[in-house]
């Protein structure tokens, strides 16, 4: 399914995929910005992930002569700076190990794995830049119907990192708004 979302893209993000285009790349927004589109909400910042691994994004960030920090380098997570504005760009990933807070990574090209790795199914969505929803998840049916599910198994996702379940229970009283919503919790 498509949706207009040029109020996401700009010219410099425009000039960045096409640079990563040129390396065989590319970028797509990902998680809470899709949710907050979709959901009529302006995202407070947009979040977008690659198929570059962050050794290669570095090397598209300097040959361009862009301005770049390693901000979450080892969860593949760099912030660069386009114009005075600031963006993560963090490398697709699968999370290897988890102590119940922090992970592992390992860098990967599949777009799905990386999503099937986020929490909510509604954080689980990304937007190609062509406005073109990817949600293996049902996560747009979910944002629409009120509903907070996890990703896959909600055991294994909050063992993954315990502070989900903290997640889980605020989104019903602030990030979706329940007592207009009428929010149902699946696990």
């Amino acid at each position: 399914m498509k949706f207009n979302i040029d109020s996401l893209i700009n010219e410099d993000l425009v000039a960045l995929r096409k640079l990563f285009q040129a390396q065989g790349f590319d970028l797509r927004f990902v998680g809470g910005c899709v949710r907050d589109h979709l959901a009529g909400k302006t995202p407070k910042d947009l979040d977008l992930c690659t198929d570059a691994n962050p050794d290669e994004q570095v090397a598209i960030y300097n040959q361009a002569n862009i301005t770049h920090i390693p901000t979450g380098i080892d969860h593949g997570t760099i912030t660069v700076v386009l114009n005075d504005v600031v963006y993560e760009i963090t490398s697709l990933r699968l999370d290897v190990a988890t102590d119940g807070r922090r992970a592992t990574v390992a860098y990967t090209r599949d777009w799905v794995e990386d999503l099937a790795r986020r929490d909510f199914t509604f954080n689980a969505m990304s937007f190609t830049f062509d406005g073109l929803l990817v949600d293996p998840f049902n996560g747009h049916s979910d944002l629409r119907n009120g509903i907070v599910r996890f990703v896959g198994d909600a055991d294994q996702r909050i063992r993954e990192d315990y502070l989900r379940i903290l997640r889980y229970l605020d989104r019903k009283s602030t990030r979706l708004n329940s007592s207009h919503l009428g929010i149902s919790y699946a696990v």
